[in-house]
């Protein structure tokens, strides 16, 4: 027995040996290796290398233990995101939101931000949800949040600018409107005396009331549009204005004549952005969106007709991601390489590049690719994070967590959506980047050629005006014939009311007394009064008389308009603020529901004729009116009320902001007056 036992202990000794040698050779590769208790033992022990080799999982030989067998690798590559799932459940968030579901609203787009967490689009429309229901947390934590999402989303800024500009002009346009309308008002009785002595050529220059109601009349049967009328109809004004009134109707003008200018290269390239069939909306869906048949012809039939490399190129990104999703890593590769070959830095060709090695299952081939894309890109996250994932297949488990925390510090957020069942034959998801939002932006800029000038305020030519001259010279030329008069008339300084009791007055019907410049009225009372006492008692009186009466047309005229009786007696800042709220008052009734941040390609400015309430009078669409009852309806309404009950209210205020008049003392005789009209105002 003692003979057999020694036998077996020396059999089974000679298996371990044989098994040790078979294995080392079948798996030649160096395996991770542990840290356990008595560690240091076995490296001491001499059968064993040296801590002086300079051996390191991180440059790992070319092996058979780190290349997976073909068979093994995906059909297809899992993703990280799922964007239809956001698209699905923002779909859902809000429908919900039509039924007024505020809980399946919160849940639905609590689950398409987690898919999704830097959409742009999901992020405006959380904004406005938060608004409506006076969120004040979410809307401080959302607003700065999707902003920020706007500078690496070319796309979706484009949508942004374009519905800015839009609501640009609809505010620009109701303020002009409001402003040219209070400065009619507050200077009616001197248009009225100009024109009488103009036109009707009155010797005594009296005001005729409807005189000022001839020349806006008269325009509108030329039917030069909104801004065009505002434009021709401001010249008078501006002439008129002086100091600060002067400003802010030069400005507002000035405002507009920049709104309507075709060119702003911003504005410009934003227009493909809101195509459907653009170049820029068809390289954003291959980049994000599914692999696609319709979509793969598409860039294949525009990369026939490209010959502007920089375009070849992020076509032929965008195809080689569409064929990596399809699991056709071959021809996915060479199109990245391709790309490489032209353009060494292309980041989204790299990485796609490297990812299609590791699908492939060359596992030390990607990371040296990683590894190189590192290098040339080392502020990417993306990277980082791939890496982290071969680190994984290969157990490498402290350089994948060392890779992951590099991947967060530099920004990268994977999405939360990312479950063990998105892995395919023990492959993780990696991130296919798509175009750079430089790519992107140059993409814009290309096609942008395409597109007639203000095609995105297309279906409001009729209201803005469309003559046979481009819309900027309508409201340009103008804004420099008021210009050039304000410069060479001579007559800017002369008065315009009588100096005692403020009545119209011109170069041709003032009664000059020692430099004061005096009606007809007041000027006879000084011609026949021969003392002092008397002179002082009938003017005054007449001051008096005059000045209650103006005081009866003020409040009359700040409860018919807002802002207008505070630009009649001067007092700038008020009536600007009041013609403001006024402004959004009516902005948001008529326009303010019309803007959805949170709908794809729907802008105001881009409809057809029968999805509006009405193509001309009120060209706004007509699926989105929410009905009296809407939010916007209903503060703008509020708005508008608020702003007629301060005009009703300003009344003591306006009183004590008319400045009083004073007596002349009695003058020499008066000069002649130089024949003339003058045309200038003080505000």
């Amino acid at each position: 027995m003692k003979v057999l036992s020694i036998g077996t202990g020396l059999l089974l000794a000679l298996g371990c040996l044989v098994g040790g040698a078979t294995v080392a050779a079948a798996n030649p590769a160096p395996l991770d290796t542990l840290l356990e208790a008595g560690a240091e033992e076995i490296q001491a022990d001499p059968r064993y290398a040296g801590g002086e080799l300079n051996i390191s999982r991180k440059l790992l030989p070319e092996a058979q233990a780190t290349t997976v067998e073909t068979a093994k690798a995906p059909k297809r590559p899992p993703r990280l995101d799922d964007p239809m799932a956001g698209a699905w459940h923002y779909h859902l968030a809000r429908q919900a939101a039509m039924t007024g579901n505020a809980e399946a609203v919160g849940e639905h787009l609590s689950a398409a931000l987690e898919a999704s967490p830097n959409k742009p689009r999901y992020l405006w429309w959380q904004s406005v949800q938060s608004i409506k229901n006076l969120d004040t947390a979410t809307l401080t934590k959302t607003l700065p949040a999707a902003f920020a999402s706007l500078r690496d989303y070319p796309v979706e800024r484009g949508h942004f600018v374009v519905a800015a500009h839009q609501t640009a002009i609809l505010l620009n346009g109701i303020f002009w409107t409001l402003l040219v309308a209070a400065l009619y008002l507050a200077w009616w009785r001197n248009l009225a005396h100009d024109m009488g002595a103009t036109i009707l050529k009155d010797p005594r220059h009296t005001p005729r009331w409807l005189l000022p109601l001839i020349f806006p009349l008269a325009l509108l049967v030329f039917k030069p549009g909104v801004f065009g009328f505002l434009a021709v109809v401001s010249m008078h004004l501006v002439i008129m204005a002086r100091g600060r009134t002067r400003a802010l109707l030069l400005s507002t003008w000035v405002a507009a004549l920049i709104l309507v200018f075709p060119s702003w290269p911003l504005l410009r390239s934003a227009v493909p952005t809101v195509d459907p069939d653009s170049e820029v909306t068809l390289l954003d869906r291959a980049c994000n969106l599914p692999p696609s048949g319709s979509i793969s012809d598409a860039l294949r039939t525009r990369l026939a007709n490209a010959q502007n490399q920089d375009r070849i190129n992020r076509l032929t990104v965008a195809l080689g991601i569409q064929e990596a999703r399809r699991g056709k890593y071959g021809s996915s590769t060479r199109l990245f390489k391709q790309v490489i070959k032209s353009e060494p830095t292309n980041f989204p060709a790299l990485v796609g590049l490297a990812n299609n090695i590791y699908y492939q299952g060359k596992l030390d081939d990607a990371a040296a690719a990683y590894e190189k894309a590192g290098r040339i890109h080392p502020d990417r996250g993306e990277i980082p994070y791939n890496l982290a994932q071969v680190y994984f297949k290969k157990l490498f488990v402290p350089e994948a967590t060392e890779a992951m925390d590099q991947a967060r510090d530099k920004g990268f957020r994977p999405p939360l959506s990312d479950k063990a069942g998105n892995r395919r034959q023990g492959f993780s998801p990696v991130v296919y980047p798509p175009l750079t939002a430089k790519a992107f932006s140059e993409a814009c800029r290309f096609e942008a050629g395409r597109y007639p000038p203000l095609v995105v305020v297309a279906s409001w030519r009729f209201a803005l005006g469309a003559p046979p001259l481009p819309l900027y010279a309508l409201v340009g030329a103008p804004l420099l014939l008021a210009l050039f008069m304000i410069m060479w008339w001579n007559r800017q300084n002369d008065a315009t009311e009588c100096e005692n009791c403020g009545t119209p007055l011109c170069r041709a019907c003032a009664k000059i007394q020692d430099t004061a410049w005096l009606c007809s009225g007041c000027g006879e009372t000084a011609e026949r009064s021969r003392s002092e006492m008397v002179l002082a008692t009938l003017l005054k009186n007449r001051s008096r008389a005059e000045g209650m009466a103006h005081i009866h047309r003020i409040n009359r005229l700040g409860r018919l308009m807002p802002g207008s009786a505070h630009l009649a007696i001067g007092l700038l800042p008020a009536g600007w603020f009041r013609i403001s709220l006024l402004t959004l008052g009516i902005f948001l009734v008529f326009a303010g529901w019309g803007f959805d941040l949170g709908d794809q390609w729907a802008t105001p400015g881009l409809l057809l004729p029968d999805e509006t309430i009405h193509p001309n009078w009120l060209p706004m669409p007509a699926a989105l009116w929410p009905g009296w009852s809407g939010l916007s309806v209903l503060a703008g309404v509020a708005l508008i009320i608020l702003s007629w009950t301060i005009a009703f209210l300003d009344g003591p205020g306006l009183r004590k902001g008319i400045p009083d008049r004073y007596s002349l003392a009695q003058t020499p005789g008066p000069r002649e007056p130089a024949p003339g009209v003058g045309i200038g105002m003080k505000s």
